[in-house]
């Protein structure tokens, strides 16, 4: 299954990039170039685990507040034009995700307050470590990045749940590239002895890999 999935990722990649891209340039969003590469990725991903039968679903309580972004309508568009051309069926989750990316630059003026409403205390303190670690040992201030901040809240959630729940990703094809992404991947590598100290459980190279993809998000968007 995992050769499966690595074979499929390389053409998925490149299409879903080809037609999230398409629809940003139809309604002449500013979305820089480095957030459409970041949601093909992710929606590469999911595609090829649909189509292989290993799709991890993620918390429905992140969902209901990506519905309000100005966004969502144009990646309800896109996520039908991906099932109908891989005859699968998404989950409401990549909608949202794909919605929040496509938010998260500053061609909208948004009022995206919702982590409040979906990290629990235990989680937003882990974040919070986390970001003063990575200022004190790397000299990031990764704060001031606000969307990163949620973005990354939306994420971790879910990932959270699958570590508790014994059920990591073990199909990313992702993690060999992301090994080049150094700074991004030493930022994962805090959050990860954080979140070890908190729950005696540490994520797997695979949820490593998309968590570091998160970190570069804000990188990339600092450039």
């Amino acid at each position: 299954m995992v050769i499966e999935l690595e074979e499929q990722y390389k053409k998925l990649k490149d299409e879903v990039y080809h037609t999230v891209a398409q629809f940003s340039q139809q309604y002449k969003l500013k979305t820089p170039d480095t957030v459409i590469y970041n949601l093909a990725i992710h929606l590469s991903l999911s595609i090829a685990r649909e189509i292989t039968g290993s799709y991890i679903d993620t918390s429905n309580s992140q969902l209901e507040a990506c519905k309000e972004l100005n966004t969502y309508p144009i990646a309800q568009e896109i996520i039908k034009v991906l099932n109908e051309e891989y005859k699968i069926d998404l989950p409401e989750s990549d909608t949202c995700y794909t919605a929040m990316y496509l938010a998260n630059k500053s061609l909208l003026d948004l009022d995206f307050n919702c982590e409040f409403d979906i990290v629990d205390d235990e989680i937003e303190n882990i974040m919070n470590e986390t970001l003063d670690a990575i200022k004190d040992q790397l000299g990031y201030d990764l704060r001031e990045n606000e969307n990163f901040v949620k973005g990354m809240s939306l994420h971790f959630y879910p990932a959270i749940e699958r570590l508790e729940n014994n059920k990591q990703l073990d199909n990313n094809p992702m993690v060999k590239e992301i090994s080049s992404y150094e700074e991004p991947l030493k930022c994962a590598h805090i959050l990860n002895d954080i979140v070890t100290k908190h729950y005696n459980k540490s994520f797997n190279d695979n949820e490593l890999s998309y968590i570091t993809l998160h970190f570069g998000t804000a990188f990339y968007d600092a450039k």
